[in-house]
């Protein structure tokens, strides 16, 4: 199955393309979250590569509220034009981590902060 992952909630913005299991390609870019054209350069290059993804699995925040939506947005457009089946995903549950089991603190702006933590990737 070809997958293409986004994720655009931190000031990393990054992008990753699986096939069969198989990690393919990997980007990162400096995501300021106001300019979203790395993003597309990005897809530009591996749907020009890779073709159309069958899963599109895209990172859900918490973090930037702009970035998430632009994340949300390109991806509902690659899903109407592919065709392909659209996943959201919380992005704290997607980290690459060792551990069953471990706690994410973020910044929940307004003074305050969340707290949560994570078991499977639940």
């Amino acid at each position: 199955m070809k997958i293409l992952a986004l994720e655009l909630s931190t000031a990393r913005g990054s992008l990753a393309w699986l096939d069969n299991d198989d990690l393919e390609l990997a980007r990162e870019w400096h995501n300021d979250r106001k300019n979203s054209a790395a993003l597309f350069e990005n897809l530009d290059a591996v749907t020009k590569k890779f073709g159309a993804p069958e899963t599109i699995i895209v990172g859900l925040g918490p973090g930037s509220y702009a970035g998430t939506r632009i994340a949300i947005s390109a991806a509902t457009g690659l899903e109407f034009s592919s065709g392909a089946r659209l996943v959201g995903f919380p992005s704290i549950c997607a980290m690459e981590y060792n551990a069953h089991e471990y706690c994410v603190i973020g910044d929940a702006r307004r003074k305050s902060f969340f707290f949560a933590r994570i078991r499977g990737r639940n």
